[in-house]
């Protein structure tokens, strides 16, 4: 099955096939932006190495706290915070030294960090923007898009930038991840197949091509580069790992039994890996080991529910048939959850076409219907409210809104529209917490920042609304209510117009 633009990351795969592919969709994304994606430019190794530690200890934490050993825990506490105070005072020295060059690429790149770190999209796509033409400052505001939840714009940047530099290898393989996020699957693989011609030599280019072949089940194509790479890279994950996937499809279980033992042993905490290893180990009726890899998949945080069926059968096989039937159970109530959901989406897809043809009531029915059959959908009953709205009760429509944000309380969409709420009722306080809900839960939702600005104007308050406006403003510099609402601004609080 082939990946067709447009088409969901879950939609890929049917049966034992859906595992393999479910988590695959996000890792490209991950790993590759993990690597390719921007170089700290000349950044002290002091800072790194203090950074690194942190991670450590804070990994190294959460597993004490979930064995409860609550004394080792607050050691460890303790170790976290004295290092972030020494990588406080390490980066307040760099950033002394940064001060003698604000303008170069070095200290624009770390201002632009620190801000994405803070949230501050508006500022860190303002600074960069404005900033120097270079390589990595334009992965760096890719990336910042990419956070905001703007990746047309991140794709935009990206493409321009290939342009003048077609044969970058970090802004290809940057380009391909976004690609993949907009769900554009035949554009990133071939971007990912140009960008390997371009560097035959080079790994990276070589094995993210070889991904996204095998997500696409396009074996034939991938085998040979997957033979190739084997000899390379005989030890990466990736590798070892994509090429036990191919040849368990092709009922090669002996080979991919050495290949995805090899891959687990590398990353015995890829949930997916120990999947695959335990239905190649079922079919070579190694049924204590298939038991062992499955049971370990699940409990590394395995869902979907092919993998409960799959160990139902093996406990089956080795006469366990309480816990087989515990398993075929919960696979059972997976199955169901998944048929809930898909009916969700057909009836609520049903509720879009109508509103868009301007039909509010149909769309009521449908979205209605999709909210029975998932009510912890906050999406859903985010679009049921807003079909409410269109028929003029809001009443009914603040109730499954304020439903929406009980389900997910940094559902930014729903508070923003909570917001709207209030302020059309007067009450602009409510307005204001809503909207800076809204924002907290998603600094780059720009129509968030024109509606606080627009609540605090009308509260007289106008340098908070002038500060809220250029917030919209610098994730969004051509946002026509943005732009009218600034004149407005300016005109109440009777100030010179931009």
């Amino acid at each position: 099955m082939a990946f067709q633009d447009g088409e969901s990351c879950t939609s890929l795969a049917t049966g034992t096939e859906r595992l393999a592919h479910s988590r695959e969709c996000i890792d490209v994304l991950d790993e590759v932006g993990a690597r390719v994606h921007l170089k700290n430019i000349n950044v002290p190794q002091n800072i790194v190495e203090l950074e690194k530690k942190i991670e450590d200890v804070k990994n190294e934490k959460n597993k004490v706290v979930k064995s409860q050993k609550f004394e080792e825990a607050a050691s460890l506490r303790d170790t976290e915070k004295r290092l972030q105070e020494e990588l406080e005072k390490a980066k307040a020295e760099w950033e002394a030294a940064l001060k003698i060059d604000p303008h170069s690429t070095e200290a624009i790149d770390w201002l632009s960090k620190s801000l994405l770190a803070e949230g501050d999209f508006g500022a860190a796509i303002a600074l960069l923007r404005s900033a120097p033409s270079d390589e990595n400052l334009t992965l760096r505001l890719a990336q910042v898009y990419d956070k905001a939840g703007m990746l047309d714009k991140a794709a935009d940047v990206l493409k321009r930038a290939l342009v003048s530099h077609p044969s970058s290898l970090p802004l290809s393989n940057a380009l391909s991840t976004i690609l993949v996020k907009q769900t554009l699957y035949q554009d990133a693989i071939r971007l990912a197949a140009k960008t390997a011609r371009l560097h035959p030599g080079d790994l990276d280019a070589q094995r993210q091509y070889f991904r996204l072949m095998v997500l696409n089940d396009d074996y034939a194509t991938a085998q040979p580069l997957g033979r190739k790479l084997l000899i390379i890279a005989p030890h990466d994950f990736d590798v070892l790992y994509l090429n036990g996937i191919m040849e368990r499809s092709a009922g090669q279980f002996p080979a991919a039994r050495k290949h995805l033992e090899e891959a687990v042993t590398l990353d015995p905490n890829y949930y997916n890996a120990r999947y695959n290893l335990g239905v190649v180990l079922a079919e070579l009726k190694d049924y204590p080991g298939a038991r062992e890899q499955l049971e370990k998949a699940i409990a590394l945080g395995a869902t979907e529910p092919e993998v409960h069926f799959k160990l139902a059968s093996v406990l089956r096989t080795l006469g366990e048939t309480e816990l087989a039937e515990a398993q075929l159970k919960i696979y059972q109530q997976v199955l169901q959850a998944r048929a809930d959901h898909a009916l969700a989406v057909s009836k609520a897809a049903q509720g879009d076409k109508e509103l868009a043809t301007g039909d509010p009531q149909k769309a009521v029915a449908f979205y209605r219907e999709a909210v029975t059959a998932e009510p912890k959908n906050p999406v859903i009953t985010f679009k049921l409210a807003l079909a409410l709205d269109r028929t003029g009760d809001t009443a009914a429509e603040r109730t499954l809104l304020e439903q929406a944000i009980q389900i997910d309380p940094d559902f930014a969409l729903a508070q923003n529209q909570i917001g709207y709420l209030d302020s059309r009722s007067g009450d602009s306080a409510a307005a204001e917490e809503h909207f800076r809900r809204a924002l907290r839960a998603a600094p780059g939702y720009t129509q968030a920042w024109v509606s606080l600005a627009a609540t605090l104007g009308m509260e007289s308050r106008f340098p908070e609304a002038q500060q809220a406006l250029a917030s919209a403003l610098q994730l969004d510099p051509q946002n026509a209510e943005a732009l009218q609402l600034r004149k407005d601004l300016d005109a109440a609080a009777g100030q010179t117009p931009h």
